[in-house]
């Protein structure tokens, strides 16, 4: 058995999606003077690798309490972008989590991340939603494309009640491997999270 670490670190000054969303990670007391340590975390909900739920996008949608634990682990299979036109759902059946590689986690910590990554087309976004999979999960910021103000995919996806994991890393260590993925948020009622997301090869 092998586990792969998916996450990205979550650092200050890391790059983020706008200036808001920066995290804040500072000591409020050190072993030196207080002789404990306890560090303050300054995080948003979609921060890093993180997860989206239908409450995102959804009015009334349901936040990460509505779902069962056992939403956020399952089967997982890892196929390259190039290779999604091609899938066949019905060969997937026993498939919880679809994950998609792009190579575009290389450009992490860079401005170009942002922009101009590969974009699932619709026709694909559309059959995933109508699958029995649990949710998705890629390896770049998002679904839809940067500059998109409908965010079609998104919300195809989530209203669907498919879970969608963003910013994964190192994909290519897990490509067409069938795994167990495993993407637990905190147990709060929001929006997304903060993911560790891992993929155990047996």
């Amino acid at each position: 058995m092998k586990i792969y670490d998916l996450t990205h670190k979550i650092e200050n000054n890391m790059t983020v999606y706008c200036d808001a969303e920066k995290p804040e990670i500072k000591s409020i007391f050190s072993y030196e003077e207080d002789n404990f340590n306890v560090t303050y975390l300054g995080l948003t909900s979609h921060l890093g690798t993180h997860l989206d739920v239908p409450l995102h996008l959804i009015e009334n949608g349901r936040d990460i309490c509505d779902f069962p634990v056992a939403a956020f682990w399952g089967k997982g299979i890892c196929i390259s972008f190039e290779n999604l036109d091609t899938i066949d759902f019905d060969l997937i059946k026993n498939i919880d989590y679809l994950l998609i590689h792009t190579g575009w986690d290389k450009y992490w910590n860079e401005e170009k991340y942002f922009k101009n990554y590969p974009i699932i087309s619709n026709k694909i976004v559309k059959k995933i939603a109508d699958s029995h999979l649990k949710g998705i999960g890629i390896d770049c910021i998002s679904p839809d494309n940067y500059d998109s103000c409908e965010l079609k995919n998104h919300k195809l996806l989530l209203s669907s009640d498919k879970i969608i994991v963003e910013n994964l890393y190192s994909l290519e260590n897990i490509l067409n491997k069938e795994f167990y993925f495993l993407c637990m948020p905190l147990k709060i009622a929001i929006d997304g999270c903060p993911v560790r997301a891992v993929a155990i090869v047996e």
